[in-house]
């Protein structure tokens, strides 16, 4: 096994002091010269030193690690989330941790804890579906954490918590508003889990623009889960009630709603136009280009981010910060005018 490279080795190599390569490789203030600097960090690069991240935890009372918790990696958008809050974190310096809870309360607040005891600096936590419905119960575990915790995407009562979202209400409104311009009034809509607050917004968002433009409810409207079984499931329910529009709100429903056309040999748009939410399929490459409501995922994870580390910087603030960012309408074909 190779001998691993040591702060003295660095030292010797650049003929400094211990010191002196502690002050550059810290970036803390010093008195050392640009050009010893440049050396020392030459040196380090050269003998491939990596800190101690132990010992620098000792000093700096900080892991450099970062949570991400979550209720379902397997879902796309989740997982495009977390690569790019995980890129920003790299950025900064830190390592993320990713959880998941399969959107379970008990599962969450046992991740919580256990976190929180190896002394992350912070924790994203995008709330399970349960917890949302039980947020007493989810405030006492953030309450009891050792490090700063901000909510991100599902967002819930933050006036004791840190959060970045999207606009979501105002998402549906565009899906709706969308639908009505390009001429249908027969419209279906298949919703994520009402107990999660951006899935009741989506829906009522959309609902609250079909009655302010044509004083009508939507001709289906089918519960399912944010999971591609869920559109599936819902899509023979749409296609009976003579829709020729359906809003999914999310692009996974959106693509098993139409998975389940294609078996009955059906085609997007021509026998039923079909608007998603989030942005997500064409980043991983499926199907159809699919008309979908964008969430601006670079722009949701960079928000985070910089919230979070300002968060760890001034820890003792109360001053709780609320984000909410706009979706956009993205037009590909999926959609038809009629």
């Amino acid at each position: 096994m190779s001998k691993r490279t040591t702060i003295r080795d660095v030292a010797a190599a650049a003929g400094v002091s211990v010191t002196a390569v502690s002050l550059v490789l810290n970036n803390r203030p010093s008195r050392v010269s640009e050009e010893r600097r440049r050396i020392i960090l030459d040196a380090a690069e050269r003998l491939h030193y990596v800190p101690n991240q132990v010992a620098r935890t000792l000093v700096t009372q900080r892991s450099m690690l970062l949570a991400l918790i979550m209720p379902d990696v397997q879902n796309l958008f989740f997982a495009a989330l977390a690569k790019r809050i995980e890129d920003e974190c790299r950025q900064a310096g830190y390592s993320l941790i990713i959880a998941n809870t399969s959107d379970s309360r008990m599962a969450e607040s046992e991740i919580i804890r256990r976190l929180s005891a190896r002394g992350v600096d912070g924790m994203f936590l995008i709330a399970a579906g349960e917890s949302c419905a039980n947020v007493d119960a989810l405030r006492s575990d953030v309450s009891e954490c050792r490090c700063p915790v901000l909510f991100v995407d599902r967002l819930i009562d933050l006036d004791w918590c840190d959060g970045v979202g999207i606009d979501n209400r105002a998402g549906g409104r565009m899906a709706a508003q969308f639908l009505l311009e390009c001429g249908h009034r027969r419209i279906a809509c298949v919703s994520g889990d009402t107990r999660i607050g951006n899935a009741y917004e989506r829906r009522d968002g959309f609902l609250e623009a079909l009655r302010n433009a044509i004083a009508e409810d939507p001709v289906a409207v089918v519960e399912g889960d944010y999971r591609f079984e869920g559109g599936y499931d819902a899509a023979d329910a749409v296609l009976e009630s003579g829709a020729t529009a359906v809003f999914c709100c999310n692009d996974l429903m959106a693509m098993g709603l139409m998975q389940r056309m294609h078996e009955r040999g059906l085609a997007v748009p021509a026998d039923l136009s079909v608007i998603g939410y989030d942005g997500i399929a064409e980043r991983f490459g499926f199907g159809n280009p699919l008309t979908t409501i964008g969430q601006k995922i670079g722009w949701l994870a960079h928000e985070s981010a910089m919230i979070m580390l300002d968060r760890i910087d001034h820890s003792g603030s109360d001053d709780f910060r609320h984000v909410t960012l706009p979706p956009e309408l993205i037009r590909r074909g999926t959609v038809r005018i009629i």
